[in-house]
């Protein structure tokens, strides 16, 4: 992960310990995956629990790099305010700056 945004140069790590938070939004979204499929497979396609837990575990493990990056960006977009960024021509700027 970059430590400033390339478009903006806000900073992604506001405070040490920042995104320890982020893990409960893993959290939530391990069990909105695993609710999701078991209601899925198990309630609606009427697939034995066993084969369902057997195709579970390899899931969470694939997805576990993707549900850390979207905890981290879920939890820096509820606490930092994205800087527009405004993309002005030489003339527009001088305006600007009046």
């Amino acid at each position: 992960m970059h430590d400033h945004c390339p478009n903006c140069g806000e900073n992604f790590n506001p405070e040490p310990g920042f995104y320890w938070a982020s893990m409960f939004v893993s959290y939530a979204l391990f069990t909105i995956w695993t609710l999701l499929t078991f209601f899925i497979v198990v309630q609606w396609l009427d697939v034995d629990l066993d084969y369902y837990l057997m195709g579970l575990i390899p899931s969470l493990i694939l997805l576990t790099p993707y549900f850390f990056r979207m905890a981290r960006r879920t939890w820096l977009t509820l606490f930092v305010a994205p800087k527009p960024v405004h993309k002005h021509g030489p003339a527009e700027q001088a305006i600007a700056r009046q």
